[in-house]
């Protein structure tokens, strides 16, 4: 017996690579049995509770595969009624009798933010960005204040205090190791959801907020430079989540974000192409490379399938994802996270890491919303790592996008669907660019061995 909240599944993706297909399946198991009235963390063991990180990062991919409209309208009235006076969020919402004190906490805390975000890219629905605005600016106070305290100068905008979790659930390091990262993720979370109040700010028409936003999102940008980097794209201290964010939440120019992603790459082939990312990086890991000229070293991470990837884990049997990469070491060892290093409490079935979703979707299939509801959007397919087709479909609010392309005698064959009443942007592994408007269409060029 299948238990789960009444959620219409309204995508679907599939390719050449049948263990790529088995993580797709996992993603779609892993949603359902989480999504249960709340959005769980995961949906045994003595838990089950509504984790407000887990969905941050998974929100994306969720969205691509069920309409949750209904699902996060009562979600998100949990949230807000469990923000407190002064601006914070639990980890936990709604809240079950815990004594986690209630404050801001990067990507936990910045689902009241990206949640809703998420929401409105697949569904259009601008009412809900109304409804939770106060709450996304009573946030975003709380974390200036926090940020703030006891700094001066261009440190009053690197959020350290007063509790992150950092790199959490990261393959390398102890509890401690992974919560010592937080001063750089969470100040590269606090420009994001700065970057998505501005665009939200825009949407409803709050013209002071726009440009309140963009400003403070500017001096989060040059802090994080300035501070953590040698201003020439090399951070002082090296890790792969410290390089993704920025990379990905565009926190630099051109050229330095060019530099990082070369650093990213670096530390990737360094660890023999493993990733060594926590919850809060590994969502956006194979973004920062492939939309930086490193979709190969994107390609041979996502294929990766020796401990810690995503393929190690479907060799090993899972059918959901885990909560740590080596929930079952190699050495067949069970392994958990508790506090103490204990092997206990160990989840095989914790949806964070099946973000990856997003990145199949959005550049192995190539479909990508430009604004509310797929009224406007992309398709921009990545072919590499050896797959010879691939295709993904979605049901908008305006009917269903397909993208399917395949590569044949050398050749690239996409076909796509747009709805009525959207445009569609198709740009070819050539960079060929083509505007459309509904319909069905039929592409065709030559692909090089490199592209392939």
């Amino acid at each position: 017996m299948l238990i789960y909240s009444d959620i219409e599944q309204i995508g679907s993706f599939e390719c050449s690579d049948p263990r790529i297909n088995r993580v797709q399946r996992n993603i779609l198991w892993g949603g359902k049995s989480n999504f249960v009235d709340i959005p769980t963390d995961c949906p045994q063991r003595d838990e089950r509770m509504g984790w407000t990180g887990d969905i941050s990062v998974f929100s994306g991919t969720a969205c691509f595969n069920f309409d949750l409209s209904r699902f996060f309208d009562k979600w998100l009235l949990d949230v807000r009624m469990e923000q407190n006076k002064l601006g914070g969020v639990p980890f936990v919402v709604p809240r079950q009798g815990d004594i986690y004190p209630v404050v801001p906490t990067a990507c936990w805390g910045d689902a009241c933010i990206i949640v809703p975000w998420a929401e409105y890219l697949a569904r259009g629905n601008i009412s809900l960005l109304k409804k939770q605005y106060h709450t996304m600016k009573k946030y975003l106070r709380a974390v200036k204040r926090w940020a703030g305290l006891f700094s001066i100068h261009e440190k009053r905008y690197i959020w350290k205090f007063l509790f992150q979790f950092g790199d959490w659930c990261a393959p390398e390091g102890t509890v401690k190791d992974w919560m010592s990262k937080g001063e750089w993720i969470a100040t590269a979370y606090y420009a994001n959801s700065c970057s998505i109040m501005e665009r939200i700010a825009g949407i409803l028409g709050y013209k002071k907020d726009i440009a309140y936003y963009n400003e403070l999102r500017r001096k989060i940008c040059d802090a994080y430079l300035h501070v953590f980097t040698d201003q020439n794209g090399k951070l002082k201290q090296e890790f792969q989540t410290g390089y993704v964010l920025p990379i990905y939440f565009g926190m630099a120019d051109e050229s330095i974000t060019k530099r990082m992603a070369e650093n990213l790459a670096r530390l990737v082939e360094e660890k023999d192409y493993h990733l060594s990312t926590g919850f809060t990086g590994t969502p956006f890991l194979l973004f920062a490379l492939a939309d930086n000229g490193k979709a190969d070293v994107a390609y041979r991470l996502l294929l990766q399938d020796t401990c810690p990837s995503w393929l190690y884990e479907i060799n090993r049997g899972a059918t959901t994802f885990w909560e740590n990469w080596d929930a079952i070491s190699p050495d067949n060892e069970q392994n958990g996270i508790a506090p103490d290093e204990s092997d206990n409490g160990v989840s095989f079935n914790h949806y964070a890491y099946g973000a990856v979703g997003d990145f199949l979707y959005r550049r192995v299939a190539g479909i990508e919303a430009t604004s509310g509801g797929y009224k406007s959007f992309r398709i921009k397919p990545v072919p590499g790592g050896g797959l010879r087709y691939a295709k993904a479909r979605h049901k908008t609010p305006y009917g269903e996008i397909a993208s399917e392309w395949k590569i044949e005698d050398g050749r690239f064959l996409l076909h796509t669907e747009v709805p009525v009443s959207t445009s569609c942007t198709v740009t070819l592994p050539s960079g060929k660019v083509t505007c459309l408007g509904s319909g069905c269409y039929d592409f065709s060029e030559t692909i090089s061995k490199i592209e392939v």
